[in-house]
């Protein structure tokens, strides 16, 4: 007997608001960010946070998520190519980071930093 495949919907704000707040978590949650000034590094992590969703889960190309999220192809190639790695060693020592990064979140920090929210959450489920 054959069974039916069940169609299952996937919600992308919602996976993106996920690992929007895993990412905000590892940088310490928002009091972290408030008492760094560093709450300007939302926009670049929600960003950071779709496109990996989207090429993760939808495997959409560079060129359809630059377009669905109003940024070039180059920013999305920025986060995309990200390194986890990168964001491990970084925020291991918070401070120092938080003080070096400043008020500017680059792509590719806000991308190894949602990529490594990505693969946690990931595990988690």
């Amino acid at each position: 007997m054959l069974k039916e495949a069940e169609v299952v919907e996937v919600d992308t704000e919602v996976i993106a608001q996920k690992v929007f707040l895993k990412s905000i978590e590892l940088l310490g949650g928002l009091k972290q960010l408030t008492h760094y000034r560093s709450l300007t590094w939302l926009p670049a992590l929600a960003r950071a946070a779709y496109a990996v969703v989207l090429k993760e889960m939808f495997n959409k190309v560079d060129d359809e998520i630059a377009k669905e999220l109003g940024i070039t192809r180059q920013s999305v190639r920025n986060i995309l190519q990200a390194n986890p790695e990168y964001a491990k060693e970084r925020i291991k020592r918070l401070r120092d980071f938080m003080e070096e990064e400043g008020k500017t979140l680059k792509g590719h920090t806000a991308g190894a930093i949602v990529k490594l929210a990505y693969s946690m959450i990931e595990k988690e489920a």
